[in-house]
């Protein structure tokens, strides 16, 4: 039996036929199908070239902001150490906020994780500086043998940007990286000649942690460091015979290319009275040796060490 057509208002009304609507149902699966890979396209875009270039910017942001706020971390110290050269009081405190990781991309990657390091000074074995040398008093001659130590260092895993690592040592900051690592602020190291004479200006600062332990933190939030300066010393000594200082730190090339530049402004170079070698201590921890003699050239010398003890403590 054949259906009859449906009359609307006295017209017929043709029914749609089945094909049509398979036609219809067809079309709209492949349109939803193609703005869905239109959709995937513009997501796989984004995500392999926007999302790791957006990253490696943040990351090299925080990079640049950890070396900004090490940098005040030593400007702060030293302003302490300054301030009690002039009123003999070590009542100043600073606090310096130190940001641990970057900041990711909204739903599409995570903030890269940094982790922070106090050590306190403990012994030889951790970053440190000894100097040795004989000096005379009153006709009498006596020998120092003085060791500072600790640090602090900020180890950036990177992952789309160069991994880097931080370190505040003996008031020097160092940047390491797979490509060569450099000292970014100065210690207080300076070295001057007049004639035979040469005057050598040294720093060594010890940090200390209020347990006396290492302090560790890791993550991407903002930690706050406290530092305080303990105690002060400086005394200048005519120096009889040799002087040998020993600096243990994961950044020896940076150190060695800053004692060699320091003394080569003052006349001495490698051979001609001073020597300076690198050896391997441990992994990714190395001593370096500098030993200075007197010459002929440069007879006399004189020392003024400068030791400092700063406390430095962290809490989120």
């Amino acid at each position: 039996m054949h259906s009859m057509p449906l009359l609307i208002s006295g017209k017929t009304a043709i029914r749609p036929s089945r094909k049509m609507k398979d036609r219809e149902g067809v079309a709209s699966v492949v349109g939803t199908i193609l703005a869905l890979l239109v959709f995937l396209s513009i997501l796989g875009i984004f995500t392999n070239h926007y999302v790791p270039s957006m990253m490696a910017g943040n990351e090299h942001n925080h990079d640049s902001q950890v070396i900004t706020q090490i940098s005040e971390l030593k400007q702060d110290i030293d302003n302490m150490m300054l301030y009690y050269l002039n009123s003999h009081s070590n009542t100043l405190s600073s606090y310096t906020p130190l940001t641990l990781g970057s900041s990711g991309v909204p739903m599409f990657a995570t903030g890269t994780q940094g982790q922070l390091g106090i050590i306190p000074v403990a012994g030889k074995q951790d970053p440190s500086m000894s100097v040795l040398f004989n000096y005379t008093l009153n006709g009498n001659t006596f020998r120092e043998n003085s060791l500072s130590g600790g640090g602090v260092v900020v180890n950036i895993p990177n992952r789309y940007y160069i991994p880097q690592s931080v370190l505040y040592q003996n008031d020097a900051v160092l940047l390491g990286q797979s490509g060569g690592q450099v000292m970014l602020a100065n210690p207080g190291f300076n070295v001057t000649s007049s004639g035979s004479a040469v005057s050598i200006s040294l720093l060594q600062l010890s940090i200390e942690t209020p347990t006396s332990s290492n302090i560790t933190f890791s993550g991407t939030n903002t930690v706050g460091l406290t530092s305080q300066l303990l105690e002060f010393s400086q005394q200048t000594y005519s120096v009889t015979g040799p002087i040998k200082i020993q600096i243990i730190t994961p950044f020896a090339t940076a150190w060695e290319n800053f004692i060699n530049s320091t003394f080569r402004q003052a006349g001495l170079s490698q051979g001609n009275g001073l020597t300076v070698s690198v050896s391997e201590l441990s992994f990714q921890n190395y001593i370096l040796t500098v030993a200075v003699t007197p010459n002929a050239v440069h007879s006399e010398f004189q020392i003024t060490l400068s030791t400092a003890i700063v406390s430095i403590a962290a809490e989120e």
